[in-house]
């Protein structure tokens, strides 16, 4: 990480004072000042991005050593032209060979190991030796070549390579040396081909952008070649440029080294730096005249920066992320969307589909699967070896997020714990909607059943039993003047049945709500209610506080709530004491059940009762709850509301 940086600001001090030089009327041309300074820049800020979160350290390393040669070089070759400064002539002899190692390591040995670090196979070791050969032949040639016959001639005042050897110019070893380099490039041109030839899918994907970055970086330095200078200049270095970005857009858009979030702001800053040398250079080059030249340049430079600053950002986030914002951005603007919902029902039909297929493309998943605890998926993709993510909400387990398997990042691995603890609190919101919907319709269906029970109740019972009591009446009345002791006896029989006719509307109307309700109140009905259940092997207690003025429909809840509860108890748990409390709290009436039987069942899962007392909890917008006792047994809780809008249930 540490070189990276230094490749970066010696490119950058290099382009410093390459505009000083220039400025002065110090220098020769074409110098390359420009692909040795966007080079720097590009590979030394895409390679530290690699290094700093990649597993793959061949490549990375490569890069930031090709962007520290260049840098180094650069600076070198601007501070030796400053004039006759402390280590001139040594900087000058570097910069005259630093340069050779980071050229051909981009063009031989980086070919060779692209995209994982990895031979093609065993076989390709004699090609990447050759390739290291190579590499140090022309490090040894450039370092020894005296300063007048390289290209172009280095004119330094009267600096001298203080080891020049004349036979490093022998037009033999110059073409030998060619043609060893051509075979070397030839040899790993072969071997992209060859990784292109059994490559599938992403791998294919990757292989197409690398191949894409070294064809526009060669077309660029032919322009340049055949180009008027200073824009002949100007193109050979952006020739610099597609080899490192192209690099950093497959690692990041096809999982190359998976690094997204990093190279995008690599890729950012690298093409800040790049556009601000060029601006600067565009800008020297028309004043090249004036002595203000370097100052008016700088003035353009700090006018545009922050608008060139903003527009490249949301050009690599389209070019890399898909999007306009990066991964963390879009992901807490996704997350202030979710929060800022508050229709749960817009967030189940809506949103949440939505939000996974965000997911799927700033996660760069190809699948993408929510499922809900009860039993909802939303799908993006086509499924794949998952990994599942479990999304909690208050400790309690509320769905699944499931994600297509694969090595991930630290930093994604951080955005998928914020995205999970965003979904949880909309799956819950989408739950508790679900469940308070399905809860009311619990209550009609219940509602709707009790209303069908009652006419039949009444159609089959009482309305023939009235209907044959009538004719009994109607008969007793023709025979009252002629049999008068058929009449008793037909009267005799009249009596009791209707007694019974009488006890069985009574039953239907305590069935609607029992009368103790309205004839002791709620407190007294309980009472009478725990007073069937109470036995000398099973005690039930009670404890009631202040609970008058309560509306009927609460009064009702409550009394059916202690009712079940004890019935549960009772049948289910076998409990030997159960205690009844009720009592006001600032939340509401507190109805609570609490037994020492044998607590809950080992398989979760609520029976009729839990349901049908649920459901009138949450008709009236109250809270329920069921828990195991300290103790052993079982707690159940209800919290309703102490005034209603409508006293009826």
């Amino acid at each position: 990480m540490i070189a990276g940086v230094l490749a970066v600001v010696a490119g950058l001090a290099g382009s410093v004072l390459h505009a000083v030089n220039s400025a002065a009327g110090r220098g020769f041309e074409p110098s390359f000042w420009l692909v040795l300074a966007l080079a720097s820049i590009a590979f030394g800020s895409v390679g530290t991005m690699l290094a700093t979160r990649s597993t793959v350290r061949r490549i990375p390393a490569l890069m930031v050593a090709t962007g520290l040669g260049q840098g180094l070089g650069l600076l070198c070759m601007e501070y030796a032209i400053l004039g006759p400064m402390p280590g001139a002539p040594l900087a000058l002899w570097l910069a005259t060979w630093l340069w050779a190692p980071s050229l051909f390591l981009s063009a031989t040995v980086l070919p060779l190991l692209l995209p994982d670090g990895l031979l093609a196979s065993p076989r390709w070791r004699p090609a990447l030796w050759a390739a290291w050969l190579v590499l140090a032949a022309h490090v040894v040639i450039w370092a020894v070549t005296p300063y007048e016959a390289q290209f172009p001639p280095i004119r330094v005042r009267d600096l001298v390579n203080p080891i020049g050897q004349q036979w490093a110019t022998d037009p033999a070893l110059q073409i030998g040396l060619a043609v060893a380099t051509a075979a070397v490039v030839a040899a790993a041109l072969a071997s992209v081909a060859m990784r292109w030839r059994s490559s599938a899918g992403d791998a294919r994907q990757q292989l197409k952008w690398l191949v894409f970055g070294a064809g526009a970086a060669v077309a660029l330095f032919a322009a340049g070649a055949a180009a008027p200078q200073p824009w002949g200049e100007l193109l050979v270095g952006a020739a610099a440029l597609p080899v490192p970005l192209t690099a950093g857009v497959a690692a990041l858009r096809h999982r190359l080294w998976d690094v997204d979030l990093a190279i995008s702001i690599g890729l950012r800053y690298a093409l800040l730096s790049a556009s601000v040398v060029v601006v600067y250079t565009m800008v020297t080059s028309v004043w090249a005249a004036s002595s203000s030249a370097p100052a008016v340049a700088a003035a353009v430079v700090a006018v545009v920066l922050l608008p060139l600053h903003d527009g490249l950002r949301r050009l690599v986030n389209r070019l890399v992320h898909g999007e306009r914002d990066d991964p963390d951005t879009a992901l807490a603007l996704l997350g202030a969307r979710l929060e800022a919902t508050g229709d749960p029902v817009e967030v189940a039909d809506a949103l949440l589909p939505e939000v996974v297929a965000r997911l799927a493309g700033l996660l760069r998943s190809r699948y993408v699967a929510l499922e809900l605890a009860d039993g909802t998926v939303i799908r993006h993709g086509e499924a794949a070896v998952s990994e599942r993510i479990v999304l909690r909400y208050a400790g309690r387990e509320v769905g699944v997020l499931d994600l297509a398997a694969r090595q991930r990042s630290r930093a994604e691995r951080h955005r998928l714990e914020r995205v999970a603890e965003q979904a949880s609190v909309a799956v819950h919101s989408v739950l508790a909607t679900r469940e308070a919907r399905r809860s009311r319709q619990l209550v009609v269906a219940a509602r709707e059943e009790e209303r069908r029970r009652l006419r039949w109740d009444l159609h089959d019972g009482v309305a023939p039993l009235l209907a044959g009591l009538a004719l009994q009446a109607e008969t007793a009345r023709d025979l009252v003047d002629t049999d008068p002791g058929t009449t008793r006896v037909i009267l005799d029989r009249l009596v009791p049945n209707l007694t019974a006719a009488v006890g069985d509307v009574r039953a239907i109307v305590h069935e609607l709500r029992p009368p103790a309700l309205d004839e002791l109140g709620l407190a007294g009905a309980v009472r009478e209610l725990a007073a069937r259940f109470d036995r000398p092997v099973q005690r039930v207690e009670v404890i009631v506080d202040d609970v008058d003025g309560l509306s009927a429909a609460v009064d009702l809840a409550a009394y059916r709530i202690v009712a079940e509860g004890l019935n549960n108890a009772v049948r289910h748990a076998r409990a030997a004491r159960i205690e009844v409390r009720l009592a006001r709290a600032e939340d509401g009436l507190v109805v609570r059940i609490a037994d020492d039987g044998r607590g809950l069942p080992a398989v979760a899962g609520g029976g009729v009762g839990l349901d049908s007392m649920r459901a009138r909890a949450d008709e009236l917008g109250g809270r329920f709850d069921v828990t195991a006792a300290a103790g052993g047994g079982t707690v159940v809780t209800a919290i309703l509301p102490l005034e209603m809008g409508d006293d009826e249930p």
